[in-house]
């Protein structure tokens, strides 16, 4: 076999074992609190789609299951709708700097439509008069996790199928991903506690003005609000992640890792893109220049880890370097950055705590 065969095996063996943290996540969900599944399942649509995505990677061309065997969601493909909802991580940064504040001020122009569009004439002038909360927090313990806008990019692949959120439609691509990971698992569900232990009463919903520039209470000023927008999602998406994932659902291996890392790597570059279009923010916090050039340091825009880490197809590494009855995750983030994985992932949470502390500063 060759050696590209041979890590590629590596690479699916890996994909295999985060899938099933995440087949233990869902496994958890469906044995927990109805009240606590509403806060937290459409955060983690991007997630699954994740995960999703690269098992299409893998199994595309042999008999394993594929997104291609479910049915198209109202003419949509699953497999389209997959890749749509993967890259909503990326918060935007995907696009170039002129584009990305246009691009998030027509999504939440698109969301209000959405929340008014059943509106009558009677709740309208309502609006008219007292005007409309339109951003949502969502928040677990006092820390913020999920905000409506969030929420909308994460669904919206869903919403455009229709041009309106149906319960039915979002049930129904909840459902594919859920039975696409539970048919690509190979691994038993473990005997430890399947229940999440938080409880209702540690999450809390609170609506606030953003589109009304009369109202505005978002944030501690309405100044470029749309850029403190984009910061603030980051900021959830960080949050969902340290917090939501290991306290809440018990995710703590291999696929946490991953997204903590993937998610520090993509506020970097969304600070990175921000702080070119408002070049005063940088001015303002001298700080942001730091965090941009440690970033570079730890893992390099162009390097192989950053691929490694977004992308299950391992590159960059000899197969040699695996040893199969050990971490392969660990051992790839050794390999590619020379220090112990602990040494790295505390850089990496001491880096977020400073991007955290930044962005709270700036919002709030």
């Amino acid at each position: 076999m060759s050696e590209i065969k041979k890590l590629k095996q590596i690479s699916y063996k890996e994909l295999l074992i985060e899938v099933h943290e995440v087949y233990e996540l869902l496994h958890k969900i469906s044995k927990s609190d109805i009240r606590i599944t509403f806060y937290i399942s459409t955060s983690l649509i991007p997630y699954l789609s994740f995960v999703c995505d690269s098992l299409d990677f893998f199994h595309e061309g042999t008999n394993k299951v594929h997104s291609s065997w479910y049915k198209d969601i109202k003419g949509t493909s699953i497999q389209k709708i997959i890749k749509e909802n993967r890259s909503t991580l990326k918060l935007y940064s995907e696009h170039k700097k002129n584009k990305v504040i246009p691009k998030l001020e027509d999504d939440t122009s698109l969301f209000n439509n959405f929340l008014i569009g059943d509106y009558n004439l009677k709740q309208k002038l309502v609006i008219k008069l007292f005007g409309q909360h339109d951003l949502g927090i969502y928040s677990f313990r006092n820390i913020d996790y999920a905000n409506t806008y969030q929420l909308f990019k994460n669904s919206k692949a869903l919403y455009t199928i229709n041009h309106e959120f149906k319960g039915s439609v979002m049930e129904e691509f909840t459902m594919v991903l859920a039975n696409y990971i539970s048919q690509s698992t190979i691994y038993p569900v473990s005997k430890i506690p399947n229940k999440i232990f938080s409880f209702p009463e540690d999450f809390t919903h609170e609506n606030v003005y953003f589109k009304d520039s009369k109202r505005f209470n978002a944030f501690s000023n309405k100044e470029d609000k749309y850029w403190r927008l984009f910061l603030y999602n980051y900021y959830c998406q960080n949050n969902f992640i340290r917090n939501i994932f290991p306290i809440v659902l018990g995710v703590r291996q291999n696929f946490y890792f991953r997204m903590k890392f993937c998610t520090y790597l993509l506020s970097i570059k969304g600070l990175d893109l921000l702080s070119n279009k408002v070049p005063e923010l940088k001015e303002k916090h001298p700080d942001i220049n730091e965090l941009i050039k440690i970033r570079e340091t730890i893992v390099p825009i162009k390097s192989d880890l950053r691929n490694n880490l977004f992308h299950y197809e391992i590159v960059g590494i000899p197969y040699e370097t695996f040893n199969e009855k050990e971490n392969l995750f660990k051992q790839m983030i050794e390999y590619s950055v020379g220090t112990s994985f602990e040494e790295f992932e505390n850089q990496i949470d001491h880096e977020l705590d400073k991007y955290q502390k930044l962005v709270n500063e700036i919002l709030f």
